[in-house]
Parts: structure tokens; sequence; C-alpha cells
């Protein structure tokens, strides 16, 4: 029970907590590189399975069918298991825990929950306090009655309750925001609580993982339970107030000054007439829910040492996790009343009056007039006690004013002071009912709204930058999840060319552009675009062209595996294309040719592995390259290829080799119809592509241009349709579609998911003047 209760909770904050760790280690020279590096994919491969987690907002929830095991029985030996089988080795050489404790990775993995647990509360109050003065602002002049010790007391407004309750709210989240900030404070790095003889940087681990600052003293960073006990009391505070409001609006619900919202209340089983606000009942229910948790997060502590004990640190964790849950559901509830919230029959001026709620100010009239406030005071009470300030007689009046020694003239004052409730909209007090002054207050409050609203917008930032840092920085770790052989040129496009001018002419044309260019540099570097960590292994010319596309690449986040050769120059393709008519190619190859496969690594099993612009790479289609194919696909990689068009046009010996001696060896053939029609020696593209997949057993996934793409696997075909673009430029339309496709795919899509948004994003590419 306890494992479950903590696992999908600590277990991917405990990955996250590791990934900064063992890079800290690998930085600092404590671990060899390759061994932190094989933790670190490992730690990557559990981020993948169990993620960041699926509850609300962005905290961790993560695994939630993790059985029990006798031989891992809590997250922290459950998490050595796995990340074992994810490095594929023993648990005895993992070096995951090497200068560092269960009690610091507990309180680090502890604060990393809970303050984001912090933010996410925050916000939903800030929202609930935002409607709230939503309607305080249209409220100023909604009069009621306003009670004390539940009488009846003075005139207020909606307006003037909400702005209170309003203020409130924004004292707790303010104070939330403050426990956030004691909450993120790393303790990783205190090891046991004395530390460790390790060099470790626990400054960069706590850079790492978005903390403000590393630990002071690392006793007190795994024995502290200070930040819980303010949790847990913030926690009750919150709710005890919503449910003292809460309590307060069912009666203004009784007294039908506020409509009783249908969604939020229910039916009578046997009267008709009733609409039961059950909603608020529940949200009082919680209230004392929460206090149980305070409770019993402030008697488990207590019963601790001062040290790292379970009293103090894990076992207060599932009360804080209930009553963080519970609060959750109470804001989203106190919210959804007062999106609600409708006005009733609010109470008119002579209900008021007889209710006596106006007769301090009679008093004060009194008071004005030189008249002692405690004379004033018992000669109000006296008459109140007789009747309503309605059945007050002038002679009655007098009398009592003689009675008390002061000047009957006053009568006509006591008469009509108490008959005008709303005049206590027309004060100037701050802070008080008037339309002005709760205008003032609403303003100011929404002014300090913001404000917290933009500290808590702060804090998630950091914490989200912070993750993308270490997740990029730790990805350096890992092979590349696409790797590309192949073609890498300078591209020359030629825009509105029809024809080669006459010899000794010259044309004007709409355009000239250079860009990247080759098939595989190009499929890289839209895989990297869509997310994946990608290779390209080609070869450039030691010349300025040369240069420039690793540049390109580089800033594209393209892995290079580029040595360049001195042998020949950089390849150039000279594209020209018009409207109306197919592209057409010049290339020259030059340092492709180049080109080896001799000693080169096999990729990692799960690699996608992409042979692109095979008939311009001689490597790629002579036995090296084959072979290479072969072994690649034993290795459990995931072979692609894409051919483009022989330069010599498509002859017996291209369709043989390619049919009975590559494809094969192919997972995903990646044509274009053209080229689907050459290598089948069919007029039909889809005909052909299909008739290519039967024969060799390869998925085809069949380029349409405009039509997007057809994938052709065991005997059938399923279409995915482009969607209708303005076409810019063509130029690379397939191999934008080749690399987001294997990104996909690397990334765990389904093959019709990742073909779908693949000829999404060929769309797009064609679509935009980017290449």
């Amino acid at each position: 029970m306890a494992f479950e209760e903590s696992a999908p909770h600590d277990l991917p904050a405990m990955v996250e907590a590791s990934l900064a760790h063992v890079q800290m280690m690998k930085e600092r020279g404590v671990l060899p590189e390759r061994r932190a590096d094989l933790l670190l994919r490992g730690l990557h491969t559990l981020i993948q399975r169990w993620g960041w987690g699926e509850g609300r907002g962005t905290g961790y929830h993560g695994p939630r069918h993790l059985d029990f095991t006798s031989q891992a029985e809590d997250p922290y030996y459950r998490l050595e298991c796995e990340l074992a089988k994810a490095c594929a080795i023993p648990t005895s050489e993992l070096d995951v825990q090497l200068a560092r404790s269960r009690n610091d990775l507990d309180a680090g993995v502890f604060r990393m929950i809970l303050r984001r647990d912090v933010l996410d509360i925050t916000d939903l109050l800030l929202q609930t306090a935002q409607d709230t003065l939503a309607v305080a602002s249209n409220g100023v002049k909604w009069l009621l009655t306003g009670h004390t010790h539940r009488r009846p007391a003075q005139p207020t407004t909606v307006g003037h309750v909400l702005s209170g309750l309003a203020e409130s709210m924004l004292s707790q989240a303010t104070e939330l925001l403050s426990v956030y900030d004691e909450l993120n404070v790393s303790p990783l790095g205190s090891a046991a609580f004395a530390g460790t003889d390790i060099e470790i940087d626990a400054a960069r681990v706590a850079d790492l993982l978005g903390f403000d600052s590393s630990f002071i003293a690392s006793y007190e960073a795994v024995a502290g339970a200070e930040h819980f006990m303010r949790l847990a009391a913030i926690y009750a505070r919150i709710s005890a107030t919503t449910a003292r409001w809460a309590r307060v609006l069912q009666e203004w619900m009784n007294f039908g000054w506020v409509k009783t919202p249908a969604e939020f209340s229910q039916g009578s089983s046997i009267m008709p007439q009733k609409q039961n606000p059950v909603v608020l009942e529940h949200m009082v229910s919680m209230s004392g829910a929460s206090n149980g948790d305070l409770l019993s997060t402030m008697t488990t502590i207590a019963a601790g040492w001062y040290e790292d004990s379970n009293n103090a640190t894990t076992d207060v964790q599932k009360h804080l996790w209930a009553s963080g849950d519970r609060l959750v559901r109470l804001l989203r509830l106190h919210d959804g009343v007062m999106r609600g919230f409708e006005i009733g029959a609010l109470p008119s001026a002579q209900q008021m009056v007889e209710a006596g709620i106006t007769t301090t100010s009679v008093s004060e009239a009194l008071a004005t007039k030189g008249v002692p406030w405690r004379a004033a005071h018992d000669i109000v009470g006296g008459l109140f006690r007789s009747g309503s300030p309605l059945t007050w007689s002038l002679a009655s009046v007098q009398q009592a004013l003689l009675d008390a020694g002061a000047d009957p003239e006053l009568a006509e004052l006591v008469m009509s002071a108490g008959l005008h409730p709303e005049a206590v909209l027309a004060r100037v007090q701050a802070g008080s009912p008037g339309v002005d002054a709760v205008k003032a207050a609403v303003a100011q409050q929404q002014g300090r709204l913001a404000q917290l609203q933009s500290g808590g917008d702060v804090r998630r930032a950091h914490l989200a930058e912070a993750r993308k840092a270490l997740m990029e920085l730790t990805r350096q770790s890992l092979p590349p999840a696409v790797h590309v052989f192949g073609d890498a040129n300078l591209d020359v496009v030629v825009r509105g060319v029809c024809a080669l001018p006459e010899p000794g002419t010259e044309v004007l044309v709409r355009g000239i552009a250079s860009r990247l260019g080759g098939s595989a540099a190009n499929s890289a570097t839209h895989a990297a675009r869509a997310g994946a960590r990608t290779l390209l292994s080609a070869v450039v010319g030691e010349d300025a062209t040369g240069h420039l596309l690793r540049d390109v690449l580089e800033q594209e986040g393209v892995l290079l595996d580029m040595d360049p050769t001195a042998s020949a120059p950089t390849g150039v393709t000279v594209a020209v294309e018009d409207t109306g008519r197919d592209r057409a190619f010049l290339s020259s190859t030059g340092a492709a040719e180049a080109m080896t496969f001799e000693r080169r690594e096999l990729p990692d099993a799960g690699t996608y592995v992409l042979f692109a612009g095979y008939f311009l790479v001689p490597a790629l289609r002579e036995g090296t390259g084959l072979s290479f194919l072969e072994a690649a696909r034993a290795a459990g990689c995931h072979t692609a290829l894409d051919t483009g068009h022989p330069a010599q046009g498509w002859g017996a010996a291209e369709q043989r080799q390619l049919l009975e001696d590559v494809l094969p060896q192919v997972e995903l053939f990646l044509p274009n119809e053209s080229e689907a029609c050459g290598l089948a020696g069919m007029e039909d593209p889809v005909d052909a592509a299909r008739s290519i997949a039967a024969r060799t057993g390869t998925t085809v996934v069949l380029k349409r241009g405009a039509r997007g793409a057809s994938v052709f696997a065991g005997g059938e075909q399923h279409d995915f349709p482009a969607p209708r673009v303005e076409v810019v430029d063509s130029t690379g339309a397939g191999d934008s579609l080749n690399g987001t496709l294997l990104a996909e795919l690397a990334a765990g899509s389904s093959l019709a998911v990742a073909t779908e948004r693949a000829v999404a994003a060929a769309s797009r590419h064609v679509s935009s003047t980017k290449s």
C-alpha cells in the first residue's frame, strides 16, 4: 500500500534528480564519461517510459501500474532495478547513488513534487480570486444585510463582502509563494546528513533542477520539516476560509439573495420545491478533512526525532498529497460557484430598516450633534427595543431624548437618519462599502493579483527552463534516434525556367537561391526539427562550401559525422523549376563519391537508419553499403531507403538490385510516384507501390505530392491526404516527409500517426519560404 501511494509521485522526480546528479558527476570527473553516459541513457529510457506524470498541472503523477515486488519494496530500490534493466547491466554495476543517500534523495524529491503542487494550487487560488473580484466589481451597488454573530448588523454590499474575501485569498497566495521559496532549496549533496568525501558540486545539481539555491546546513537539509508544517498549515487555512464563506453563501441562498445554481445543487427526494446546495456542504466537509491532515502532519512530525526519520519526512507525504488533491477539488468547486454567481431578490430598504441595521447611523448622527456616544447608543437602543425605526413617532423620540438629557430638537434627525440604508453607498472611507471605495479596493487587489500571478509564472517558467536545459544537456549522451547516410551538397534553385537558354544568350528568371541540399542532409535537418536526435554521415570537400554546409547543419541541431575530404569539392545540385512542371536537376556529386563504410560502427538497436541519395553516393549501393544495411537490420535497427532517380534512367540492373538485394533488407521504402513507377516498370504509381511492397516485403510510403502519401503494407493501402496549401517552393518536400516520418516513429508514434504528421509537415514546408 505504501509503495502504491508513493511510487507514482516519487519515481518521475527521482529520475529527474538522478539525471542532474549523474550529469554533475560526469562534469566533475567523478564518473568516467562512458559510465555516466550509460546511466544517462538509461534514465532517459525511464523518462520515455514513465513521463513526467499525467496528473494535474505540471506535477509528478506518473506510472500508475507498477506492481509491488519484495525485491524492490520501495521507489528507491525500484528505480535501481528499472535503471539497471534500461542500462542492460546488473544492479551491482550501478553508480547512480555514488555520493548520494536515500536521505537527501528523498528530501530533494519531496521538495520537487511539492513545489509544483504549490504552483498549481496558487494558480487555482488566484483564478478563484480573480473571478471573485469580477463579481465584486459587478456588485458594488448590490445592497444587503451584513451580519455579526449571526445577527443583522449593518448595511453592506455584495461587492464589499467579496472584496474582503478576495483579500484573504491574496494573503493566502502570498503565503503559498513564500512556502514555495522555502521549498525550493535543494538538499541534494547532503547525503545521509554529513555530506560526502567525494568532490561533488551540490550547487550545480541545484541549478540543473531549478532550485533557487543549495542547502546551508546539511543536517537541516535532511532532518528539517518546517516546509512540511508550513504547507499543511496554509492548506488548512485556505480550506477554513473557504468553508466559512460557503456557510455564509448558503445562508444568502436560503434568504433568496443569491440564486442556488442548478449545477451545484441537488433536488430533494420528497420535497419538490427544494434545491439543496450540497456543494457548499461538501466544501465545509473538505475543510474538516484538511484540518485533519494538518493535525496528522503535525502529530507525525512531533513523534519523530530531530534527525532523518520517516516520521518527519516520508510518512507526512501522504497527508500533504491527499490535502493538496482535496484542495484542488475544493478550489475548483469554489471557483465554479463564483463563475455561476447570480443575484436573486435582495432585501428591500424597508426590510433592512425593520431589521434595525441602520440604527448605528442614527447613533452616529446624534454623536455629530454633541450627544456623547454612550448616551446616543443608549437612546437609540431603547427606541429600537420598542420597535423598528419605521414605527417611531415624533413624540416617543422627543421623550427618549428628554429622558437622556439630550435636546428634543434632534428628534427629526433621529427620525430620518435610520431610514436610508442605501446611504452607505456614498461612503468615501477607504475599505468601506461605498461604491467608490469598493471600486478602489478591487482595483488595488487586481493589481496585487497580477503581481502574484506574475510571480507564479516566473517560478513555473524557471522550472520549465531548468528541465528543458537538463534534458538537452543530458541528451548529448544519447545515441541518435535517427541516423542518415548519404549526400550533402549545396542546392542552387532557379525558379521560372522552362528550358536552358540558347548558347550565347541570357535569360532573366524569377529568382535564384542557394541553400543546404542533398536528400540525406535535408532529411536529417527535418528529423532534427521534428525533435529527433539525428546524426548525419556524409562527405563534403575541404572548401568554403563544405564549411558552410557544416555550419548550417550544426545550427539546425544535426549531429555530424562529416570529415571533409581533399580529393573532391563539395557536391552541388542545380534545381530548375517552374509552375505547372516537374523539377529538373543538374548535379555534381563531388565529394560524395569518397564516402565509405569501412570501419563504421553500427548504430544502436532501435535507431532509424536512412539511406538517402542512393544513386548519388556509390558507397550506398556497392557491397560495403549493402552489407552495412544488412548488419544494421540484423542488429535491431529500423532501416529506410530513399533512392531518388538514377542519372541514366531506370534500367534492368538498377531494378534487379533494388528489388532482389536491397529492399528485402529495408523496413520502409520512401519513393515518390515517379520513382515507384520507374522501379516497378509500371505507369500507375499506386499499382507500382503495391507491387513493390508485395514482391519485397517492405512497407512502401509513397510520396504523392499534393495528394499526400499512401502506405502499402501487408496487402493493404492507407491514404493520407495533404491539406490544401498555396505552394511557394516544392524543393525538399519529400525530404521533409522523410525526416518528420522517421522522427515521429523514433518518438513512438504509430506508422499511421507518423505518416499523417509527416504529410502535414511537408505541406507546411512547400507553403513556406523557409528551406
